[in-house]
């Protein structure tokens, strides 16, 4: 049966359990019950121990959790309910009484809806981990949550985000929205995240990024926006000063804006390898002067005369680019010239820096909006205003 590692920490788990022992010591502290076979869990189940702080319920068979559950429980700061694959929906009231919790993982479950009040008694919460879910979007309730710090909604449904789908995350620092279905982001969308430094978009459904998408991110450090269907690069990375990794790679870019990166003076690491790109704009990377990892492989490019400007780039770049095949012949002395591998002689372009303005090779703005798209904002408007 259960054993104690010490007087307050209490291993019940992997033993069979389908209701809680009776015996418990009211001091406990630690308490694990991963791995058993509980199914239902009946209101105030943990008045028995009411000085729990780590609590445990991974792997369980959980159906449903009764309003006011762990309602003894408020001195609790950690919650496991992770990997329970009943578990569909989450009561407005199941977390009654945890005043304190600061970290909730309710992953790998199959939750498709959450009540808007859910967390209305978790406020001092810090970490919620909802990934490898059925959420089909954002809920209403994380507005609730103005003081957690990191929310992982990975490897659910999710097609789109609102302009208030995270409104009052204001101390959220670490965003993880990798492998959803998502396809729109409404342009305010992240205005008020402004402590995220972490913003994780990998794996999604992406084709546009709208202009001064991320400018209000100014704390933002990493962003990965791989494997998407991201087709041209504008101005959608604008003010955002910080910005050391940029994950590009796996989309179908064809084109950048020539002064799209041209806010990202702290940029450490590029990576836009496996895209649609046959040349790069003269001197893109020219105001990073701290840029030391520059990945370009696996990409069409066509190695004339504009792609010479990196021979000249290369000159006094001091890190690592990999993945670019075209070789260039330079001249001695000043002013020296660069010639292609078919001898054609390139002349030196023009450096031109400025502020990042929108341009577009895609279709006409004048083409209509298709229906799928307007449908999905009418759902984002309807569930915001729940």
């Amino acid at each position: 049966m259960c054993h104690c590692s010490s007087k307050q920490a209490i291993q019940c788990d992997y033993i069979g359990l389908k209701n809680l022992p009776p015996d418990l010591p009211s001091a406990a502290v630690s308490l694990n019950l991963a791995g058993n076979l509980f199914q239902i869990l009946s209101f105030n189940a943990f008045r028995c121990v009411p000085s729990l702080e780590t609590l445990c319920l991974s792997q369980n068979s959980l159906k449903f959790l009764y309003p006011g559950t762990f309602t003894a429980l408020n001195k609790l700061k950690q919650l496991n309910l992770s990997k329970n694959l009943n578990l569909t929906y989450l009561h407005a009231h199941t977390f009654r009484g945890l005043f304190q919790l600061l970290y909730l993982d309710l992953s790998h479950c199959n939750i498709f809806e959450i009540h808007p009040l859910v967390f209305s008694h978790v406020l001092s919460l810090k970490t919620l981990d909802l990934s490898f879910n059925k959420i089909r979007y954002i809920p209403q309730a994380f507005s609730k949550l103005e003081n957690i710090t990191k929310l992982s909604l990975e490897g659910n449904n999710i097609e789109a985000i609102g302009r208030n789908s995270l409104k009052n995350q204001h101390a959220l620092q670490d965003l993880n929205l990798r492998r959803n279905r998502i396809w729109v982001i409404q342009k305010d969308a992240f205005n008020q995240l402004n402590k995220l430094n972490v913003l994780n978009l990998g794996h999604n459904s992406l084709s546009h990024l709208p202009n001064q998408l991320f400018s209000e991110l100014i704390q933002l450090k990493n962003m990965y926006l791989e494997a998407n269907k991201i087709a041209q690069i504008n101005c959608s990375f604008n003010n955002i000063t910080n910005l050391k990794k940029l994950h590009l790679n796996n989309n179908q870019i064809t084109h950048i804006n020539r002064n799209a990166f041209v806010s990202l003076k702290h940029l450490q690491l590029l990576h836009l390898s496996k895209n649609n790109l046959t040349s790069i704009p003269s001197y893109l990377f020219l105001t990073m002067s701290k840029l030391r990892h520059v990945f370009l492989s696996i990409n069409p490019w066509i190695c004339d005369c504009n792609m010479s400007w990196i021979a000249r780039w290369l000159l006094s770049y001091s890190g690592v680019i990999e993945g670019i095949p075209c070789v260039y012949e330079m001249s001695k002395g000043i002013g020296s010239e660069v010639f292609t591998q078919k001898g054609d002689i390139c002349s030196q372009e023009e450096i031109n820096v400025g502020p990042c303005l929108e341009t577009s090779v895609s279709a006409s703005p004048g083409l209509p909006v298709p229906v799928e798209l307007l449908f999905l904002l009418f759902l984002l408007n309807i569930n915001e205003q729940h």
